[in-house]
């Protein structure tokens, strides 16, 4: 098997080398398959990640969906000195600001409220590779896993890849932290 350091090489040339109208058509197939999950379909408050510039999923449209179906949006804040993330409330979609790693992240006024982790019913993941037992390949810094150690059990955790991003076995320690399910093109 693969180390992590060669998984996540791999994996991010693959995610960058598609074609912009490849990316936008396997991500309308994960959206189809997303929308009518029904994790998602339940919600009424989801945790998603900020796609823009990564090449991953393109999470807009998932975001726009949310909103118009009354959800209540969640983005992640990186906590540089703890490893972690902060969930905060997306209120105003205009107003994002690239973090520290390139991620897109609320910002602005109204984008300051931090969400409680009860009031979280579905986190989608982001990941570089998973696996057939929904484990998954971050970028390698541990925030995810850090964030998702501290949700409280029963609570959905959704990654979203491209059908080749999802592998039979991908290195897992203990310290990574499973998901519910993976949804890919």
């Amino acid at each position: 098997m693969e180390s992590k350091k060669a998984l996540r090489r791999k994996m991010k040339l693959r995610i960058e080398s598609q074609k912009v109208s490849e990316r936008r058509q396997r991500s309308g197939a994960v959206h189809k398959k997303l929308f009518s999950n029904e994790s998602f379909l339940k919600s009424k408050c989801l945790m998603l990640y900020c796609s823009r510039g990564t090449g991953e999923v393109e999470t807009g449209p998932i975001i726009k969906q949310a909103l118009t179906k009354g959800k209540k949006v969640v983005l992640p804040v990186t906590l540089v000195k703890d490893k972690d993330i902060k969930p905060v409330y997306l209120r105003d979609i205009k107003r994002l600001k690239k973090g520290l790693y390139g991620i897109y992240e609320p910002s602005g006024p109204l984008n300051k409220k931090p969400a409680k982790l009860k009031n979280i019913d579905l986190v989608i993941v982001p990941g570089l590779a998973f696996d057939m037992e929904n484990n998954r390949i971050g970028r390698g810094k541990g925030y995810y896993d850090n964030f998702l150690r501290r949700l409280p059990k029963g609570k959905s955790k959704i990654g979203l890849g491209f059908s080749f991003q999802l592998l039979d076995k991908v290195p897992a320690t203990k310290r990574d932290i499973p998901l519910t399910g993976v949804i890919t093109d």
